[in-house]
């Protein structure tokens, strides 16, 4: 198995996942975002759009997300949505695989190729 690789939590990086019998879910960089990392947005102010309801409950939501992140015994794995069918998923995500993505050098290490 490859080495394991951290998610990047910042910035415009994407990545999309693949369910493996032996390894559950693996997620790796790819050009369409299928898989982010939990918790959701918290706006600065209220809106029409994100009125006080939808504040609270997306504060609730990230207070159970966060402890069950809290909880986790695998450091390995990543609390995370997955996308399916335009619906997101609650899953342990792992980050041990490479895909066609990821950069060059990471590549050529994984697949272990002979550069000329």
């Amino acid at each position: 198995m490859p080495k394991k690789k951290q998610p990047i939590s910042g910035g415009f990086s994407k990545f999309t996942w693949i369910l493996s019998p032996e390894f559950g879910v693996l997620c790796y960089p790819y050009h369409v975002a299928e898989q982010t990392l939990t918790n959701l947005w918290e706006t600065e102010e209220l809106t029409e759009f994100h009125d006080a309801e939808l504040a609270k409950a997306t504060k609730e939501v990230n207070a159970i997300l966060s402890r069950v992140e809290k909880n986790n015994k695998n450091p390995e794995r990543k609390l995370s949505f997955v996308l399916f069918q335009n619906q997101h998923l609650l899953v342990w995500a792992g980050y041990g695989t490479v895909g066609p993505d990821d950069n060059d050098k990471t590549l050529e290490e994984t697949l272990k190729l002979k550069m000329k």
